[in-house]
Order: C-alpha cells, then structure tokens, then sequence
C-alpha cells in the first residue's frame, strides 16, 4: 500500500515539473534610456552615471594625419607642379615629377 502512495506522489511531482514552463511569462524589453522610449526620469541618473566614468583613455592616433596636405597646400602658387606626390616641395624625387 505504500509503494502505491509513493508512486501516485512521484507520478504528481513528474506531471508538476513537466507542467511548470506554462508558467513561464514573456520576455519584454522596457528601455532604460530616454532617448529610445524609456521613462524621462532616468536621464539625470544616465548623466550622472556617464559623467562618473569620465572621458576613458585615448589610444592611438585620434585624427588622419594631415601632414601631406600642408606640404600641398604650401606649394599652392609657387607654380611647382608634383606628380605623384611626395610632399618633398616640387623637387624631382625619380616619382616621375617634373619641375619648371
């Protein structure tokens, strides 16, 4: 007689956790920030946050590097004519550069 009340308590506690993803809700997505819908009172608390971490650490260079284009812009008017661009002021460099 007990094995049968062991057996109906298992066969429940099986048909309970089978049962037990039906329970499940959901999932959905609140945003946080209030640029993208979420509630207008966090900003100060978003700002605060990311004022509290800082700028972080720059690495590397930040910029193109523009240094040819003051070396051009240098010979503007001076009638030197590079082809090939070397940056060297309008001198022949073998690049196929001519100068006047």
């Amino acid at each position: 007689m007990r094995k049968k009340y062991l057996a109906i308590a298992a066969i429940t506690i099986i048909a309970m956790s089978a049962s037990a993803p039906a329970f499940a809700s959901e999932m959905v997505y609140h945003p946080v920030n209030p640029t993208f819908g979420g509630n207008p009172l966090n900003g100060s608390f978003l700002l605060s946050t990311a004022q509290a971490q800082g700028e972080g650490v720059k690495s590397g260079q930040q910029g193109p590097d523009l240094s040819g284009l003051s070396n051009a812009l240098s010979n503007i008017g001076s009638g030197a004519v590079v082809i090939g661009g070397t940056g060297n002021n309008g001198t022949n460099s073998g690049s196929g550069g001519t100068t006047p």
